[in-house]
C-alpha cells in the first residue's frame, strides 16, 4: 500500500491514518517549540470524537504549561517519569467523571466490568489524543505511575473525577524505532 502525507489542512501537513498509526510511539524527549493552545484545542477536540458508554462523555483533560505548576508534579513523579515530564512544553492530566460510565441511574452497575468501564471509555478518547497530536506532529507518552492523590491537588481536579493518566506532549527532533509488535497472526483467533 502506498502511504503519503501530502494533504494539507489549515496550513498543516496532514498524515494518512494508516501512517500515523504506524509511526506514532512513545517521545520521552521532547525540544523547546512551544504548544499553542489552538493546538491543544485542536487535539481535545478530535479526542471528544471518541465513543463512549451510552455517550456519556466522560473524559476530561487539564493541559498544564505554568512552569511553577509543572514542576509540583514531576516533583511527585517517579524518578523514571522526571525526564519525559521535564522536557515536555505541556503536560496533560486526562481524568474521568466518576459514576457514569457502566452505571445504571440509580446508581448501579449495567456492565459486569463495573467501573472498569470509565477507564476503557478514558483510553478510547487518549487514543483519538495520541494520534491527532502525531498527525499535527507533536510526540506524546502514556504516564500511569503517579502520585494521583498529589496531582488531584496540584491541578485542582474536583472529587467527581478521577486521575486516568499524565502525557507529556510536545514537539521532538528525534524519531524512536519501533519496538517488536505482535500482529494478527498471533493476537487474533477467528472463530468460524
Amino acid at each position: 500500500m502506498k502511504l503519503n502525507i501530502n494533504r494539507k489542512i489549515k496550513g498543516c501537513l496532514i498524515m494518512e491514518f494508516q501512517k500515523c498509526i504506524e509511526t506514532r510511539r512513545s517521545i520521552r524527549n521532547f525540544n523547546s517549540k512551544e504548544v499553542s493552545n489552538d493546538i491543544i484545542e485542536e487535539i481535545v477536540n478530535a479526542a471528544a470524537y471518541a465513543p463512549s458508554w451510552k455517550n456519556s462523555q466522560v473524559t476530561r483533560y487539564y493541559a498544564i504549561k505554568d512552569a511553577k505548576v509543572k514542576e509540583a508534579i514531576i516533583e511527585v513523579m517517579p524518578d523514571f517519569n522526571k525526564p519525559s515530564c521535564k522536557s515536555a512544553p505541556v503536560i496533560v492530566v486526562s481524568s474521568v467523571v466518576k459514576f457514569r460510565s457502566g452505571y445504571t441511574r440509580d446508581g448501579g452497575f449495567d456492565s459486569a466490568k463495573g467501573n472498569g468501564w470509565q477507564m476503557y471509555d478514558c483510553g478510547l478518547s487518549n487514543m483519538i489524543f495520541l494520534l491527532k497530536a502525531k498527525e499535527l506532529g507533536l510526540g506524546t507518552v502514556i504516564l500511569g505511575i503517579f502520585d494521583e492523590a498529589k496531582v488531584t491537588e496540584i491541578v485542582g481536579i474536583p472529587d467527581t473525577e478521577e486521575i486516568v493518566s499524565i502525557i507529556p506532549i510536545g514537539y521532538y527532533d528525534e524519531e524512536v524505532a519501533m519496538p517488536k509488535r505482535k500482529f494478527a497472526d498471533t493476537i487474533l483467533k477467528v472463530i468460524e
